[in-house]
């Protein structure tokens, strides 16, 4: 379901899919108190906000706005449930699928690296570029779905799988902030993380060639490294995810 209120309704305007997995964008009185369920919600100086839910996402949530001059605003939105997929992946070398206790140890350190930096804050709303997709190819993994991994039960995935041959040119989906590079993770192989403010982030992984560093400002469509598949990979492809805090978000959603 796709919401838009206009400013003359309590000056708050929305747009966004109000579904599991969804990104709402948001845009009120600079200095308002944004809350959605209670917790609060960080609004950029201009007057932006958004708004995420995850993949098991509650039917329903409510969000308040108290203005500076003392008065506030409600809405109540229903949220659209879905479902998701089963996906089987074989041919995976052992070890990925498998870890050995070393490996363990290195996972650990690893995921705990990419929560430091998803964690820093932007406040510039570098979103408001608007979203592309970061490579164009044939779509063969989604989000939310559940894997069986060589037979094993594996983590929910929490991405787009875009299949391309090596080589091809990964861009920024939009415009935001390098906040992580890594030359090679275990599951991940080569990753960028790109902060686009206000606590959204999206990861680009599997890739060959990384061409950005921490700290560089990327504008929505330069080119930050190559399809490859490294980490675990069975063939060429990006995996593409999306972030919001602590909500994973569905990047098919955004077109």
């Amino acid at each position: 379901m796709l919401i838009s209120l206009p400013a003359n309704a309590s000056d708050i305007s929305l747009k966004g899919d109000f579904i599991q997995g969804g990104l709402i964008i948001g845009k009120t009185r600079p200095g308002a108190l944004i809350a959605l369920d209670g917790g609060k919600v960080e609004q950029s100086d201009d007057g932006y906000f958004l708004l995420g839910f995850n993949r098991d996402a509650k039917p329903e949530a409510q969000l308040t706005v108290r203005f500076q001059d003392g008065t506030d605003a409600r809405r109540q939105f229903k949220i659209k449930k879905r479902n998701y997929d089963i996906q089987r992946i074989d041919g995976l070398p052992k070890r990925k699928v498998m870890p050995s206790p070393e490996d363990l140890k290195r996972i650990k350190s690893e995921r705990a690296q990419i929560a430091k930096a998803k964690r820093l804050r932007v406040r510039s709303a570098y979103f408001r570029s608007g979203f592309i997709r970061p490579v164009k190819g044939r779509i063969s993994g989604v989000y939310g779905s559940r894997r069986i991994l060589n037979g094993q039960p594996g983590r929910l995935h929490y991405g787009l799988d875009i299949a391309a041959p090596s080589g091809t040119p990964v861009k920024a989906a939009a415009a935001g902030k390098i906040a992580f590079t890594h030359p090679g993770m275990f599951f991940n192989g080569k990753t960028v993380i790109i902060n686009h403010g206000l606590g959204l982030t999206s990861t680009y992984i599997h890739m060959s060639d990384i061409s950005v560093k921490v700290g560089d400002i990327v504008v929505k469509g330069q080119i930050i490294g190559k399809i490859g598949k490294t980490g675990r990979a069975t063939g060429p492809h990006l995996h593409w995810s999306l972030r919001l805090n602590n909500q994973e978000l569905d990047p098919a959603l955004l077109f």
